[in-house]
């Protein structure tokens, strides 16, 4: 064969295979997906979506995630039920635990497979399994209670109070040393509402598990029920034994009050030592429940990121994979957890960061003094406690009575529910 049919044949051969390459990469570009997100964001989490875009090029990079990140607690609701209503469901959601006992219900959920769920701990599943099957699938979880500062309490030889009298003489002590008891923040409404949740679950949802469910149905009221207005009058004590601008004031400047040693407790969730670890130095933490009327109170956890996708979505299988893969890269989910100053609900995974408040955490986990929050929430929309909240911002404020709080509460009895 001459050279010059040798170069004829190595030329068509390389155009064969190149035309083969553009092909093929053709038909990768054909194979990219974007799956559309909406994620409800609570304060702490923000950055969490670029977190998981990296990890996604480098695992899955025939995907790309279309992100609609909003305020879980402002507008997080409104979104999903838009989409409802428009027939444009997301195909991925984030949200809470308890958002999912709301939205499978109205069918636009899908279920998730037994290998995501297995890898689940039993008390996280059971907040987003209905009917047998698991329709969310959650990642991460708070703790929520009195966090407070053990150099102080040591200086006093104070110990956490267990019943509401031991927290009126920690009080006394404080004030008796010029030590302001409370670091408080009143300019939120999503404040008072999840510090009257917390006494609620305490006092209320503790004895009875379904007293939103009662509420909806007219058989319990808020008005003329004395644990109610004991409830709210703790958010009454709080403003009293905190700073004097506690009403003007916004998170970030009662966290960084407090981990400066301005206060020495703080009704909160453990999403605060987000920035106690970040600025807080050698500064010790400790937390505990806010004492119940029993004397009996547990510590509340609040699963908190959670995994929903579209019972429509075409990208069912696809959304499988990526959570499955979310679940058990160790390396990512230590990530989040450390900066999200969060607790895994996947089993066999510790954080691997050690928060301030981590060891007494694990001391009421032992001993089976926790208590999950979602029982609450689920029953009584966030939107409702918001907007009661607002409310009591105003008898707080001297512009209303307590018995126009609890009547605007009863008066709002259908908006509890999520349906």
């Amino acid at each position: 064969m001459g050279k010059g049919m040798i170069y004829l044949l190595t030329a068509a051969a390389l155009f064969f295979l190149a035309g083969c390459q553009e092909a093929a990469e053709a038909e990768k570009v054909e194979e990219q997906i974007t799956i559309s997100v909406l994620a409800g964001q609570s304060t702490s989490d923000a950055g969490v979506e670029d977190m998981i875009d990296e990890w996604l090029q480098n695992k899955f990079p025939e995907v790309e995630l279309d992100w609609e990140c909003v305020d879980w607690g402002d507008g997080f609701n409104a979104k999903m039920q838009g989409h409802f209503a428009a027939g444009d469901v997301p195909d991925l959601m984030i949200g809470k635990a308890q958002d999912v006992q709301t939205y499978a219900k109205t069918g636009n959920l899908g279920v998730f497979p037994k290998r995501c769920s297995e890898r689940i701990e039993d008390y996280a599943l059971q907040a987003v399994t209905v009917d047998g099957r698991a329709y969310g699938v959650p990642y991460n979880a708070w703790y929520q209670g009195v966090i407070y500062n053990k150099k102080i309490f040591r200086s006093l030889g104070l110990t956490p109070p267990k019943t509401e009298e031991e927290l009126c003489e920690v009080v006394r002590r404080l004030k008796e040393h010029n030590i302001v008891p409370f670091a408080a923040h009143f300019r939120e409404s999503w404040k008072v509402a999840n510090m009257t949740m917390q006494y609620m679950m305490n006092d209320i949802f503790c004895d009875a598990p379904d007293w939103g469910i009662q509420f909806r149905e007219g058989k319990q009221d808020f008005s003329g029920n004395e644990q109610i207005r004991h409830c709210f009058s703790n958010n009454q004590m709080i403003l009293e034994n905190s700073w004097e601008d506690a009403m003007q004031l916004e998170q970030v400047q009662s966290d960084s009050r407090f981990i400066q040693g301005e206060a020495a407790m703080y009704l909160t969730g453990s999403w605060s030592m987000q920035f106690a670890d970040q600025y807080g130095g050698d500064m010790e933490f400790g937390i505990f429940p806010y004492p119940s009327q029993s004397g009996e109170a547990r510590l509340l956890r609040e699963t908190n990121m959670t995994f929903m996708k579209s019972a429509d979505t075409p990208y069912g299988e696809q959304i499988d994979e990526i959570i499955y893969a979310l679940l058990n890269d160790t390396k990512l989910l230590q990530e989040i957890l450390g900066f999200t100053q969060s607790s895994s609900v996947i089993k066999g995974i510790a954080p691997a960061y050690e928060s301030k408040i981590q060891g007494d955490i694990d001391w009421y986990e032992e001993k089976g003094e926790v208590l999950d929050v979602s029982g609450g929430n689920s029953q009584l929309t966030w939107d409702f406690q918001n907007s009661l909240a607002l409310v009591q911002l105003d008898w707080l404020k001297k512009e209303k009575s307590l018995e126009e709080v609890l009547e605007y509460a009863d008066g709002q009895r259908e908006s509890s529910s999520y349906l």
